[in-house]
């Protein structure tokens, strides 16, 4: 009887602890990153050679430029319109194309090579989509955890939760329900607005801005 009531009162005093200690915060909108409404680009080396002070007079705030992909892939313009981001007050970002078929760890190290870590600097971003993307090489669930492994070491070095570039379809495949919803998304809806909770709609692939030739990828700061 001594017994019972000894494991009894225990029980209750180890629920009464697990009731006063921490739990996890309620499911919440993704932080802001920009301010809301801003309007800002993405480049890389298919959109050429950029003239910064032309570009410049169109009123976007914020840009983000392709660093990096996969294991060892460069972007040839990437230091080049760092500068030139920098040089006229642009707010400024990197993104890495990730590669679902290469090792996370190393793509995440690419990245590191060549992005320094800069304190106004936008949060790193990765670009996650089917096209022009690989099938995995051992399945799902090791895609899933090169792709956590990559997230967490570009977080560890630059201090900033990373954002995730991508569309519903990739959404829906790939990242809903797998543990991804503390990183901010930046959703290509070409359409409408996007359904997913967003901190940057990407609304247009056709944009024609001064000081760039060709389409230009247009962006847009959630609204609050």
């Amino acid at each position: 009887m001594i017994r019972l009531l000894l494991c009894g009162l225990i029980l209750a005093i180890l629920a009464i602890l697990a009731s006063c200690g921490p739990s996890l915060p309620p499911a919440s909108a993704p932080p802001a990153i920009l301010p809301a409404g801003a309007e800002g680009i993405d480049l890389s080396h298919h959109n050429g050679p950029v003239d910064w002070p032309r570009l410049s007079t169109s009123g976007r705030a914020f840009v983000y430029l392709k660093a990096t992909e996969g294991e060892g892939h460069v972007d040839t313009r990437f230091q080049e319109n760092w500068q030139g981001a920098v040089r006229h007050h642009w707010k400024t970002g990197a993104y890495h194309f990730y590669l679902l078929c290469q090792d996370g760890r190393r793509q995440a190290q690419n990245f590191i090579r060549q992005v320094e870590v800069r304190a106004d600097a936008l949060p790193p971003a990765v670009d996650l989509e089917h096209a022009h993307n690989c099938a995995p090489r051992a399945g799902r669930a090791e895609a899933l955890a090169g792709l956590r492994e990559f997230l967490v070491t570009i977080e560890e070095e630059y201090r900033s939760v990373p954002v995730i570039y991508t569309t519903p379809a990739f959404h829906t495949e790939w990242i809903e329900g797998e543990g991804f919803d503390r990183y901010p998304l930046w959703v290509r809806s070409l359409d409408a607005p996007p359904s997913l909770p967003h901190a940057i709609w990407q609304y247009s692939m056709k944009g024609r801005l001064p000081g760039v030739e060709g389409p230009v990828d247009l962006n847009r700061a959630a609204e609050p």
